[in-house]
């Protein structure tokens, strides 16, 4: 009996083992925050609520370029926007610099005029966005071509523009 009871609990070791190695977003690595970071800029601008209400933490806040802090209901609300407008933003592919600890992760980019900041936790086999920075940047006195070289995050840009009225 307990020789049954622990192949049994084996067996089932081994099928949510392969079950989650198959989800690039479930595990608590550096390429799983890469791949969240993708998908969170494709849901961001084709309007995936129900990813979106998934990755964020239900105390997640943005800060925008302005300094205003937005919840993540505003978030959502402002992805179905940017989503249906006529000429939708295409997702730039994350090239942030991506550092993970234990449970948490803290992902950085610097573009040609801003700079982000993502803050993850890890809870529950899957990682959660908890809170957003965006700061403007000021062009380097010797031009775009000592800087990064990177375009500027498509979902923070979009943010912005699509927000400008409402500050």
């Amino acid at each position: 009996m307990i020789r049954a009871l622990c192949l049994s609990s084996y067996i089932l070791y081994l099928s949510v083992t392969m079950l989650f190695a198959g989800d690039p977003e479930s595990q608590a690595t550096v390429e799983s925050v890469r791949a969240i970071e993708n998908h969170w800029a494709r849901a961001f601008v084709t309007g995936d609520t129900a990813y979106l209400q998934s990755l964020l933490a239900d105390d997640y806040v943005s800060v925008n370029q302005s300094g205003r802090a937005r919840p993540k209901s505003e978030i959502i609300a402002l992805a179905m926007k940017v989503a249906a407008s006529p000429n939708p933003p295409k997702p730039i592919k994350s090239t942030s610099t991506i550092v993970v600890r234990g449970n948490a992760a803290i992902s950085t980019d610097i573009g040609e005029s801003d700079a982000s900041v993502d803050l993850f936790y890890y809870e529950g086999g899957r990682w959660h966005a908890w809170c957003s920075q965006h700061t403007l940047v000021k062009p380097s006195a010797a031009g775009p071509s000592e800087q990064s070289g990177r375009p500027t995050n498509a979902m923070n840009k979009d943010y912005e523009q699509t927000n400008q009225g409402n500050r």
